[in-house]
C-alpha cells in the first residue's frame, strides 16, 4: 500500500482531512446530544427526534469518514487516479451545508420548511461523489474482490439516497399515499445494508491484513459473502416496496448469514496475523465485531416479537457498537499514516522520523477503548430494562470518550510540526 501511496493516485491529505475532521466533530457533537434522547426510549423509533439524530450520527460521523477513507483508497486499491479531486471538495462543503439544513429541519418542526432543501444538497452531494467514483472505475483494469465491493455498494448508495430524498419530499408536501414506512426499510437496507456494510466488508479486505500483518488466509468466503448479500438486499428493498412479507423475512435471513460469511473472513485474517498483541486497534476489531453478532442475535429477536424496543436497541449497539469501535480503530491507524507520508516520507534518511504508533497516545486510546465500552454497554442495558437514568449515565460516558478521540486526532493533525519548522529554518540559515 505504501508503495502505491507514493504516486500521484492518491489525493492531497488535506483532501482526506477535510473528511476525518468533520467527521470527528459530528461524532463528538452527536455524543453531547445524546443524554438528552432518554427520554426517547419509549418513543417510535422512526420518530422525527429519532430520526434527527440518527441521520446527525450517521451522515456526519459514519459517511464522512467512509468518504473520506473512500477518497484515499480507492485510487490505491483500484490503482489509477481519482477521476476528480475538485468534485470531492465541492461535494463537502455541499454535504455539510446540507448535513445542518436537514438534521435541523428534522429535529425542529417550526423549520421543516428547510427539510427539503437540506435534503436536496445532501441528495446532490451524494450523486457527486457517486459519480466521482463511477467515472473513476472507466479506467479501471483489474477487477479485485475489493473493487467490485466499492462499485456494487455505491450502486446501492445510489438507490438509499434516492429513496431517501424520495421520503423527505413527501414529509413535506405528502403526494405519496403508501406506507412511508416501508418506502424507509427500503432506505434503510439501502444506504446502511448496501453501503455502508458492503464498503466495511470490502475495505476491510485491506484495512485488517494490513494492519494485523495478516497473509496466506482464503478469500472464500466474503466472496460467497459478495454474490449473498448483493442478491438478499436487492430482494429485500423490492419485497419492501411491494408487501412481500415473507420474501422480507428470508432476504433478512440472508443477509444476516451473509454478514456471518463476512464474520467468518475476519476471523480468518485475524487467526493468521503475525502481529499478536492486543493493541488499541486490535482491542477496537475485536469489540466490532462481537457487537456484530449481538447485534445479529437482537434483530432476529426483533422480527420474532416484533418489538420496537428490540429494534431500537439492535440499531443502537449498530451505530454506537459496531461502526464505532470499527471506524475509530481504523482511524487510530489510517489517519497517523498519512500525517506521515505527506510530513516526514520527503525527510526519510535525513532526520530521525517518528514511528507510527508515536504519532498517537496510545494510552489515552486505550483508555478511551474501555470508556467507551463501558459507557456503550451501560446505554444498551437501558434500552433492553427502561431505565432512563441509565441511559443518561451511559451515554454522558460515552461522551466523555469522544473527547479522548478528539484529542487523539488532534494530537496526530499537530504532531512534529514544531520541530518541522524549526527544521527548516535550520535548512534555510545553512543554505545561506
Amino acid at each position: 500500500m505504501g508503495k502505491n501511496l507514493a504516486t500521484e493516485m492518491a489525493p492531497p491529505f488535506v483532501l482526506v482531512a477535510h473528511f476525518f475532521i468533520a467527521g470527528a466533530f459530528f461524532y463528538a457533537l452527536t455524543s453531547v446530544m445524546l443524554p438528552f434522547f432518554a427520554g426517547e426510549l419509549d418513543s417510535f423509533f422512526l420518530s422525527s427526534s429519532i430520526a434527527s439524530l440518527s441521520h446527525l450520527y450517521l451522515l456526519g460521523f459514519v459517511m464522512m469518514i467512509i468518504f473520506g477513507a473512500m477518497y484515499q483508497l480507492v485510487p490505491v486499491i483500484l490503482e489509477i487516479p481519482l477521476f476528480s479531486k475538485d468534485f470531492a471538495y465541492v461535494q463537502f462543503y455541499i454535504y455539510i451545508i446540507g448535513i445542518a439544513l436537514f438534521t435541523f429541519s428534522l429535529y425542529f418542526e417550526h423549520y421543516s420548511a428547510l427539510m427539503p432543501y437540506g435534503a436536496l444538497l445532501v441528495y446532490l452531494s451524494m450523486l457527486i461523489f457517486i459519480a466521482n467514483v463511477f467515472l473513476t472505475y472507466l479506467s479501471i483494469e483489474r477487477w479485485t474482490i475489493v473493487a467490485k465491493y466499492i462499485l456494487v455498494s455505491n450502486i446501492f448508495l445510489l438507490i438509499g439516497v434516492s429513496i431517501g430524498f424520495f421520503i423527505a419530499l413527501n414529509l413535506i408536501y405528502g403526494f405519496y399515499d403508501g406506507d412511508i414506512v416501508v418506502l424507509v426499510q427500503a432506505h434503510i437496507a439501502g444506504v446502511i445494508g448496501g453501503y455502508m456494510l458492503m464498503t466495511i466488508m470490502g475495505v476491510g479486505m485491506v484495512l485488517l491484513p494490513m494492519f494485523s500483518l495478516s497473509h496466506g488466509f482464503s478469500e472464500k468466503a466474503i466472496n460467497i459473502a459478495f454474490y449473498m448479500i448483493i442478491v438478499s438486499l436487492a430482494l429485500f428493498i423490492f419485497a419492501s416496496i411491494y408487501g412481500f412479507l415473507n420474501i422480507e423475512i428470508i432476504s433478512l435471513i440472508f443477509i444476516a448469514l451473509s454478514i456471518i460469511f463476512a464474520l467468518y473472513q475476519m476471523w480468518l485474517i485475524f487467526s493468521t496475523r503475525i502481529r499478536k498483541q492486543n493493541d488499541f486497534w486490535a482491542k477496537n476489531m475485536i469489540a466490532a465485531f462481537v457487537s456484530a453478532i449481538i447485534s445479529l442475535a437482537i434483530l432476529l429477536i426483533a422480527v420474532i416479537t416484533n418489538s420496537d424496543r428490540m429494534v431500537m436497541l439492535f440499531g443502537f449497539i449498530v451505530f454506537f457498537g459496531f461502526l464505532v469501535f470499527f471506524i475509530v480503530g481504523h482511524i487510530y491507524k489510517i489517519l497517523p499514516f498519512l500525517v506521515w507520508y505527506q510530513r516526514y516520507s520527503p525527510l526519510v534518511g535525513k532526520i530521525k522520523v517518528p514511528m507510527l504508533n508515536d504519532m498517537v497516545k496510545e494510552r489515552v486510546a486505550d483508555i478511551q477503548f474501555w470508556i467507551t465500552l463501558t459507557g456503550t454497554i451501560l446505554a444498551a442495558l437501558s434500552i433492553l430494562l427502561n431505565i432512563k437514568s441509565l441511559f443518561v449515565v451511559g451515554s454522558i460516558i460515552m461522551a466523555v470518550s469522544s473527547s479522548l478521540i478528539m484529542y487523539n486526532i488532534y494530537y496526530t493533525l499537530v504532531y512534529g510540526l514544531e520541530e518541522l519548522r524549526d527544521y527548516e529554518e535550520k535548512t534555510k540559515r545553512e543554505k545561506k
